[in-house]
């Protein structure tokens, strides 16, 4: 076949567009520290527990750093100072990552609003809100803030940038919002953005709100017990009042508590009461099983392991340490972290 240069030309163009419409993209994080030591950065995910979750950390060298990795969904993250996280003293600045690059110029702390963030979609739309913030409103308006961003801006702007300000919402300020608004806006976020992981943290915390109350029903869940045998609370509770306390080995408050409910479990045991307890360990159960050992606690207690079945996201108490609640034999919870005088005052009426 005789060398045919123009047609030689145009396979080579067609091939070279080819490669290059199937490279994939990713996050590329390029930043400059200006006025600090300090040694390294973390990104901290929504609904991550800087105390016990794997937080991603880079290092800064020579005052900059280098983060890349392909992201399988675009998300926000509060980017902050190593240093300031491990002290839980730590001034966040929102930072919304996509498979695009990012340059980022960070300032000491007490000088985080002259940081500088170039590239990415989202956080240019983020800019955009906060100058919209700012001209609106001043730090004591907070609250028509939040009445402006949930009528207005992210009903009308369903992207990551409203669901960052909608999670944020609904985990720090349940008090503030009203739950039939806060739904239409979760329809809104949840059609625009399909298969995100936002979806079910956002349902969790809503349905936790709404239901998780004095007169509403419980909600049932699964956990293992520390053989790994995975346990039904309904089929615990089956027609008993019980109290479901969520507890962990590294609070102090909640264990005081717990131990409080043991004359009384012992009083009404044979009389129609039951306590569960679901310990929220991270990593392994090492220290739930010596502290067990050591407590004898008579009751049934079960292992939440790194949050894997979301119980304190569907209870309403994500980022603590854990909360009881007394459960009538119907299912109805009667009553929200009860002191052990409140709990044997219900029992006295209800079992005697």
């Amino acid at each position: 076949m005789k060398f045919n240069p123009k047609l030689f030309l145009l396979l080579s163009t067609l091939f070279l567009l080819n490669c290059s419409s199937d490279k994939k993209k990713f996050l590329q994080l390029n930043g400059e520290v200006i006025g600090t030591d300090s040694k390294s950065i973390m990104l901290i995910k929504l609904n991550q527990d800087t105390r016990f979750d794997s937080i991603i950390e880079i290092p800064i060298v020579d005052g900059k750093f280098h983060y890349e990795t392909e992201l399988q969904n675009s998300e926000a993250v509060n980017l902050a100072f190593a240093e300031s996280v491990r002290k839980n003293m730590y001034r966040p600045l929102p930072l919304f990552l996509e498979n695009e690059k990012i340059d980022l110029t960070i300032f000491p702390e007490n000088e985080f609003e002259k940081n500088i963030v170039t590239g990415g979609n989202l956080n240019i739309k983020y800019k955009n809100y906060k100058n919209v913030v700012d001209s609106l409103f001043n730090s004591k308006d907070w609250e028509k803030q939040l009445k402006w961003e949930q009528e207005n801006y992210i009903p009308q702007n369903p992207n990551l940038v409203s669901y960052y300000l909608f999670l944020e919402q609904l985990k720090y300020f349940e008090g503030n919002i009203n739950i039939d608004l806060i739904k239409n806006n979760y329809k809104k976020l949840s059609e625009s953005n399909p298969n995100h992981p936002y979806n079910e943290l956002a349902s969790n915390l809503i349905n936790a709100i709404e239901n998780i109350k004095v007169g509403k029903k419980y909600i049932d869940f699964s956990a293992p017990d520390l053989k790994g045998k995975s346990v039904k609370l309904s089929n615990q509770i089956n027609g008993k009042v019980a109290l479901l306390d969520l507890w962990a080995t590294w609070c102090g408050p909640c264990i005081r508590k717990s131990r409080t409910m043991i004359p009384i479990y012992e009083d009404f045991k044979d009389k129609g009461f039951t306590i569960i307890g679901i310990a929220g360990e991270f990593k392994n159960t090492d220290k739930l099983e010596r502290f067990l050992e050591k407590e004898n606690w008579p009751w049934l207690n079960l292992v939440e392991l790194d949050r894997e079945n979301d119980i304190w996201q569907k209870y309403g108490v994500d980022g603590a340490g854990g909360g009881i609640f007394l459960i009538d034999e119907n299912g109805v919870i009667i009553a929200k972290d009860p002191t052990a005088e409140e709990v044997r005052k219900e029992l006295e009426s209800r079992l005697n």
